[in-house]
Parts: C-alpha cells; sequence; structure tokens
C-alpha cells in the first residue's frame, strides 16, 4: 500500500522559492538589455549566470519533494522520491516510534525548507536518522532498524501504524536488503569528486574574472584597438574594441566543452577528466596573458 505525506505546506514554499528565482532571472535579462557595456553590466550577467544552476538545482530538490512516497507491504518498507529509492526489509524493522520519543544529538544537514526535510541528523542511543519526510522531527515516525532510522511522515500516521503491525505479522515472501537506489544520473561518482569539482571551480573563476577584467576597462579604452601584437610588440590586427571580447569568449566555449566532456569520460577515465580541467586552466592562463598584453601595452 502506498502511504503519502501531507504537502500543502511545502508545496506552497518550494514553490514561491522557484517563482522567486524566476522572477530574479527575467528580472536580470531585462536589465541587460537596458544596461551599456561596462562593469554593471559584467556583474549583472554574473548574477544571471550564476542563478541558473541554482534554479535547476531546486527544480531537481522540488521534484524530490513532489514524488515523495511511502510503500508498505509485508516484505518491507520502501521510501521513494526523485531519484533515490531505500529499501528496509520488514524483518530488519525492530520498532516504530514517535519522533517526540527520540532525543536529537545531531542537528539535520541536507536540504529542507517549511513544508519539508531531506538529509541526516544524529539520535542519541540511536544513531544516524535518515529523514525524508514533510514534518518536523517531533512530528515524524522514526523507523527504527538494527543499523540506521528512518525518518517518515505519512499522512494518515495512525493508519500507518494500524496496519504495520498486520502485515509484519503476514512474514515476508521475498527477503529484500537494505539499501539506497539512486537513479544513473544521481549514482555517478563525478558528483562527489571534490578534485573534479575544485578543478571545475578554479577554470570558472579564471575565465569570468578574465571577462571582468575586460568589462571594467572596455569604457577607458579607445574604438580601435590593437587586438594582436607580433613577437616584437608591434600591432599587426587593429580593430574595433569589441572585438577584445573575443578572447574571454574563446576561454568561455573552452571551460565549458571540457567540463562536459569532462563530465562524460569521468565514468570511464577519472584521470583523463582532471586532465582536461588542467588544460582549461591552461587554456585561462594563456589568454589572460594575451589580454595583459593587449590592455598594458
Amino acid at each position: 500500500m502506498t502511504w503519502k505525506p501531507a504537502k500543502t505546506l511545502g508545496f506552497i514554499v518550494g514553490l514561491i522559492f522557484i517563482l522567486t528565482l524566476l522572477g530574479i532571472d527575467f528580472f536580470l535579462v531585462r536589465t541587460l538589455f537596458i544596461q551599456e557595456i561596462g562593469l554593471n553590466f559584467y556583474v549583472t550577467a554574473l548574477l544571471l549566470v550564476l542563478s541558473v544552476p541554482l534554479l535547476v538545482l531546486w527544480c531537481h530538490w522540488f521534484y524530490g519533494f513532489i514524488s515523495l512516497r511511502y510503500y508498505l507491504d509485508r516484505n518491507g518498507l520502501i521510501i521513494l522520491g526523485g531519484g533515490y529509492r531505500h529499501v528496509v526489509p520488514m524483518d530488519s524493522i525492530r520498532s516504530i516510534v514517535r519522533g517526540d520519543q527520540v532525543t536529537l544529538a545531531q542537528g539535520f544537514r541536507g536540504v529542507g525548507w517549511p513544508g519539508y526535510l531531506m538529509g541526516r541528523m544524529w539520535l542519541k542511543e540511536l544513531g544516524p536518522l535518515i529523514t525524508h519526510s514533510t514534518e518536523p522531527l517531533e512530528r515524524q515516525l522514526i523507523i527504527i532498524t538494527d543499523s540506521v532510522c528512518y525518518g517518515i511522515s505519512p499522512k494518515e500516521e495512525e493508519r500507518f501504524l494500524e496496519d504495520f503491525p498486520l502485515r509484519q505479522a503476514l512474514g515476508p515472501i521475498h527477503k529484500l536488503a537494505e539499501e539506497t537506489e539512486r537513479s544513473p544520473l544521481m549514482a555517478l561518482h563525478v558528483w562527489r569528486d571534490r578534485w573534479f569539482w575544485g578543478l571545475v571551480g578554479l577554470g570558472f573563476v579564471a575565465c569570468t574574472a578574465l571577462f571582468g577584467l575586460v568589462f571594467s576597462r572596455y569604457g577607458g579604452l579607445p574604438d580601435r584597438i590593437p587586438i594582436r601584437l607580433t613577437v616584437l610588440g608591434e600591432a599587426d590586427w587593429i580593430s574595433t574594441k569589441d572585438r577584445l571580447f573575443l578572447i574571454p569568449a574563446i576561454g568561455a566555449l573552452a571551460f565549458l566543452a571540457n567540463g562536459l566532456f569532462g563530465l562524460i569520460v569521468h565514468r570511464f577515465e577519472r584521470l583523463a577528466a582532471y586532465l582536461l580541467g588542467i588544460c582549461t586552466l591552461l587554456i585561462q592562463s594563456v589568454l589572460w596573458l594575451a589580454i595583459l598584453r593587449i590592455l598594458l601595452r
């Protein structure tokens, strides 16, 4: 039987966050069209770039909230939502207690907003607690096993408590393994590779900072500037100053291409993904030298 939690509060709050982010993005896009090219334009564009992955991530969390449900039968309890699936065998469940009967030893870590909690806590004497619920701890049902506890919040709590011992008394037909399953995309190791994301972060900082340098100096440049210099420092290509943006644009394309390719190859060859990140940093270094050579000439 499938049990669903109460979702009204979490839905309203989560939707407000999404609509707020969409409103901010709309405002930033509108502002870009009326701003002159300069440092303010750069700051607005950077805020827009940073807000897009935040919006995507929040929509992912919101989908996990919307799809949250609990399936209980004689074989065990399954907690479903988004890209995860927690399987709790019936014979591993020792007891069920209410959240106001346990003591919190370590605070919540995870994703949450009013009406939704997805993450971990630590309970005194009981150990780790994995919670996927729409209620605070004191209004959750705590599923206690030998290894870990689970916090859930079925809307019809009393009926759930009445139904559980009946199904437990029937005995399992199929033996389940206590495990947490993730979707193929969420299960990729790349999401937990700090070295890879460290290289990506450095590449992003170098790329955006180069754009910032060009935008900050753009207004003070003459209409026509030397874009390419010979070994002796003489200009052999003079063009309009807007061509200067081609140099950081090349860096942005290299960052995106190497980043996406790194995500793909990381699953098969982690070292290759690291080398792509290092290659991005080298390209950014060369582009920085080119820009500085032009601007400081």
